[in-house]
């Protein structure tokens, strides 16, 4: 064993390799901070100080953190934590933000069910006969699609 006086870290030869080893000092209440008042998740809290995510969880759970009770709030526009956005979104350095073209379509996609009465199969046909492109770049939109941004958007627009 031997000591690296640059850094903590020990150094082993095991089987003539050498293992290095090296001690992380981890601020609990920083991580706890970042958990609960941040909303960050464990990955992200992980990659912002280089461990795993098994040891943020044992931080957490050390300062008494349930994890499984504390439910983060995935969806805050902050800190968007899925690859894909809601439709009427686009993710910027992991922040929420509008779409205008997509915005367009969704009140399209309002004003044709609740003003026009029609249902989602007939919005479909209609921003395909238009020529709007859904996300992937298809004209053909499929109704599923066209309830989801209904659902999402009826009060809001």
């Amino acid at each position: 064993m031997s000591k690296n006086p640059e850094k903590e870290s020990w150094c082993y030869f095991v089987d003539f390799i050498q293992v290095c080893l090296s001690a992380k000092l981890l601020n609990s209440e920083e991580i706890g901070r970042l958990y609960l008042e941040e909303k960050l998740s464990l990955n992200q809290i992980a990659s912002r100080f280089k461990v795993s995510r098994s040891v943020i969880r044992s931080r957490l759970r050390g300062l008494g953190i349930d994890i499984d009770a504390v439910k983060p709030v995935s969806t805050n526009p902050e800190n968007y934590r899925y690859n894909t956005p809601p439709y009427g979104f686009l993710v910027r350095d992991g922040k929420l933000l509008p779409n205008r073209l997509e915005m367009k379509i969704c009140r399209l996609v309002i004003e044709l069910v609740e003003r026009e009465g029609r249902n989602h199969s007939e919005v479909a046909r209609e921003l395909a006969r238009r020529g709007l492109k859904t996300r992937t770049g298809k004209v053909k939109w499929d109704s599923k699609t066209i309830f989801n941004i209904f659902k999402r958007w009826k009060d809001k627009l």
